[in-house]
């Protein structure tokens, strides 16, 4: 009995070593498979039960492969900014499909070296496709899981075909809380102007009335640029107004408080560089402004209408400033602005201006054509313009922020006038007060520009997430880190702002965090994608499939997707790709104890046949 089974203990040897022998060639073969884990045969001993103390009965030996999935390898760098390798725990999300279906497969792999597909999705050499979790600004939705980024919010969400925005759920591994990511449908971009920052010297001997001028580019959300410029008056000692030219293609501009007080608003009306004359229209404001422009010659009353035969583009736009500064009639009774005061011309440029000089908001509207009916002013909106009032304080004893007259020329007209001046100096040269506001009323010294364009592009208003109103920082309280007023010349010491013109896409970067961020020639960087990593209680019970990743199973638990970094997951590498953990050193020596073993177990084999032998000849 104990002879027949050495006979079978040493075929299990032959099986067992042979197993093993298997796997050292898979980890030989795969030692430059990115992502692969190696595998290493452990041996179980097989025991028959004895059935006697004096006789020994053999079992033999059991392989036991175990792929050491949770074992790290080497991050190796590569010059492609989409393979990724994962420095810790966790697995990539893939998909055989791009976009998958309800019944396709989702799997997991370490094996991050994705390209580009023909159709602009990333997938790696295994042909499965990355999948996550698409960025889109926050909205305000309650239910959406914010993400921060800088100083912008974003939120998991994406769009789908029929314009339903879907909000992810990040817990669902299913084909509609994970998204495949596309290049291809990036296209460009534009980023507007949302924070802009000066720093400047008010010369302490400038005179009353004296005006100093900053001009800075700006760019809307079409990527459009534009010229604005903030002017500084001299009030008093110590004391200065600041006003913002609008610039083309803004039919308004509003500077607001950091309190959110309205300082200083104005309108604008630009005409068509292109105009043909003559042109007939109407140009009306709702406190008693109307304006007619007239294609018929002599027309001309010195009043309210305009010949449009007998003047220029330039001359037209004298008339309508003229006529415009004549007519206006305070509101509530208050006498008449004297001329010159509030509706001006802009030098060099087809447009005029005119300053919010009532109590109440001024609604206007401005259309012109010419014989072939093109629209010849921008300003084209049935429903009109809104300047709004200058805030005049809630109570008694708030400080009153209107300045429309800065020469005090109109007081005691009923109006605004002489209110609290937009920057007051200390002694030491540095903002005592902004907006009539301190450190004790207001920590914050910032104030905000808000633009109403007219050439398409979103309104530059607070609340709006697109194109927010552009957030304007002239310097600290009792710091000399942006408005001074100290002795010598006026000096512009710096001046920044965020925005871009249009730019196409360029190529990606992504984050230890996992966030992708589209890279565009203008220097704009946008987060458009989150690659999530999914961990599991025990990655060892995983299923291999073909093409480096695995499935889950009942002795792996199901997956829980994290982002990269928190909860135990680990962080993804850019340019970076995860190296096999096969060792050729220790698998070379396997080979050699495993070629030992298999012989050994051969000649126990041979040695039990000649025993076998040994006993069939004493018949003999």
């Amino acid at each position: 009995m104990s002879l027949f089974g050495a006979l079978f203990s040493g075929v299990s040897g032959l099986q067992s070593q042979s197993s093993a022998m298997g796997a050292i060639a898979d980890n030989v073969t795969n030692v430059n498979t990115i992502g692969y884990k190696a595998t290493q045969v452990n041996f179980k001993t097989l025991v028959t039960a004895q059935t006697s103390l004096t006789q020994y009965s053999p079992g033999g030996v059991q392989s036991s492969p175990r792929q050491g999935v949770d074992i790290q390898g080497l991050l190796q760098a590569t010059t492609s900014s989409t393979d990724v390798g994962v420095s810790g725990g966790g697995f990539f999300v893939t998909n055989g499909v791009a976009e998958a279906g309800d019944n396709d497969l989702f799997t997991y792999t370490r094996a991050g070296s994705f390209k580009v597909d023909p159709s602009g999705f990333l997938q790696n050499v295994s042909g499965s496709y990355m999948q996550g979790w698409p960025l889109t600004f926050y909205d305000g939705s309650l239910s959406a899981k914010q993400v921060q980024v800088g100083t912008n919010t974003f939120m998991k969400a994406y769009t789908r075909e029929n314009g339903d925005k879907l909000i992810i759920n990040d817990n669902v591994i299913d084909n509609s809380n994970l998204r495949p990511l596309n290049l291809q449908t990036i296209g460009g971009t534009a980023s507007p102007t949302t924070t802009l920052s000066m720093g400047e010297n008010l010369p302490e001997s400038a005179n009353v009335n004296d005006t100093q001028r900053v001009n800075a580019l700006i760019f809307d959300s079409l990527g459009a640029s534009h010229n604005i410029s903030y002017n500084f008056v001299k009030t008093a000692a110590n004391e200065w107004s600041a006003t913002i030219e609008p610039p083309a293609e803004a039919a308004v501009v509003s500077q607001k408080s950091q309190k959110g007080e309205i300082y200083y608003s104005a309108g604008r009306i630009d005409m068509n560089d292109q105009a043909q004359l003559p042109m007939s229209g109407q140009i009306t404001l709702s406190n008693g402004v109307s304006i007619t422009l007239s294609n018929t010659a002599g027309s001309d009353d010195g009043v309210s209408t305009i010949d449009t035969t007998a003047r220029t583009v330039s001359q037209i736009l004298d008339e309508v400033a003229r006529l415009a500064d004549t007519q206006f009639v305070a509101i509530n009774g208050a006498a008449p602005i004297p001329p010159g005061n509030w509706c001006r011309r802009i030098s060099g440029e087809n447009g005029i201006v005119f300053d919010q000089a009532s109590t109440t908001d001024i609604t206007f509207t401005a259309t012109a054509t010419d014989a072939q009916g093109k629209q010849l002013i921008s300003q084209s909106d049935p429903a009109g313009y809104v300047v709004p009032a200058l805030d005049t304080g809630d109570n008694v004893t708030d400080p009153i922020i209107a300045w429309w007259d800065p020469t005090g020329t109109v007081s005691g007209t009923g109006l605004p006038s002489r209110g609290v001046p937009a920057i007051k100096f200390a002694g030491d040269g540095t903002p005592a007060e902004f907006y009539g506001r301190n450190p004790s009323e207001s920590p914050c010294p910032k104030a905000t520009t808000e633009l109403i364009w007219t050439n398409g592009a979103e309104n530059m208003v607070q609340g709006n997430d697109k194109s927010p109103a552009i957030q304007t920082f002239l310097g600290n309280y009792n710091t000399p880190d942006g408005l001074t007023q100290l002795s010598g010349e006026f000096q512009l010491t710096y001046l920044q702002q965020n925005g871009a013109k249009f730019g196409n896409f360029a190529g990606v970067s992504i984050g230890k965090d996992g966030i992708v961020t589209a890279l565009f020639d203008n220097g704009v960087t946008r987060p458009i994608f989150m690659i999530p990593l999914a961990s599991f209680t025990n990655p060892n019970g995983l299923s291999s499939l073909s093409g480096n990743a695995w499935i889950a199973t009942d002795f792996s638990g199901n997956p829980t997707l994290r982002e990269a970094g928190s909860a135990g997951a680990g962080e993804i590498n850019a340019a970076t790709l995860e190296a096999s953990t096969v060792d050729l050193g220790t698998e070379f020596t396997r080979m050699i104890t495993t070629q030992r073993a298999y012989s050994s177990a051969a000649k126990v084999i041979t040695t039990a046949d000649d025993m076998l032998n040994e006993l069939l000849q004493i018949k003999r």
